[in-house]
């Protein structure tokens, strides 16, 4: 890892493990060990610490203490609520952006250009593009979101998300590209038809399929303990 030279220590050392721990290279179950990750980080225990603390506020870390935090599990029943939470919050925040006029020409040309550039990355078929393709994934979720104008909303919506990306764990092989296409694409065309019902309804279908697919998986494909 190259050693962290800026101000804020502790947040880029949070950036840093929240992002080995969405794409998986710090799996489920892994310990948390402050010095030694202050050594691959080449920076003191005590930001580890404060970043520790702050992956166990978003969820993604488990643990009575900082020493024995590790990578948290998640089990079926959190999926369940996790994607329960990311509808009401998603659905509700498309219909009524639509339905206010936020998704104006600009912002589906946004939505648009995540979309184009995230099939473009998944189409790369590497480890390197799979990273930019999950982070544009997120991304696109996300706007959808600012169409609700609550930033308070929005900012609890990234927490989900991240979540729901460590559920998943993405690799090349179990990305599913067309599944994706297909879904993304009818919520972009419906939201630049100004179609609230129908851009709602193909979001809620995205979100089941997704909900689905992450629950039918293979205990060992994704770290969730049953």
């Amino acid at each position: 890892m190259p050693k962290l030279k800026r101000a804020t220590l502790a947040e880029q050392a949070y950036e840093e493990l929240r992002s080995q721990i969405v794409s998986g290279r710090l799996p489920a179950g892994q310990r948390l060990l402050a010095d030694q990750l202050a050594g691959e980080l080449m920076i003191s225990q005590t930001p580890v610490k404060e970043a520790i603390a702050m992956l166990a506020r978003d969820g993604l870390v488990e643990g009575a203490s900082r020493r024995a935090s590790v990578v948290r599990h998640f089990t079926p029943e959190d999926i369940r609520e996790i994607f329960e939470a990311r509808m009401l919050v998603e659905l509700d925040a498309l219909g009524r952006g639509i339905a206010s006029g936020r998704a104006t020409p600009e912002f589906v040309a946004r939505l648009r250009a995540i979309f184009e550039a995230h099939m473009a990355e998944v189409g790369k078929q590497n480890s390197d593009a799979l990273v930019d393709a999950i982070r544009l994934d997120r991304e696109f979720h996300e706007l959808i979101v600012q169409l609700g104008a609550n930033d308070t909303i929005a900012s609890w919506h990234r927490v989900i998300q991240r979540q729901t990306q460590t559920i998943r764990n993405f690799t090349l092989k179990s990305y599913s590209l067309e599944r994706t296409r297909r879904e993304h694409s009818a919520i972009v065309e419906a939201v630049a038809k100004g179609e609230a019902e129908q851009a709602v309804a193909a979001l809620r279908a995205h979100l089941l399929a997704s909900r689905d697919a992450m629950m039918s998986r293979e205990p060992g494909e994704f770290p969730v303990r049953a």
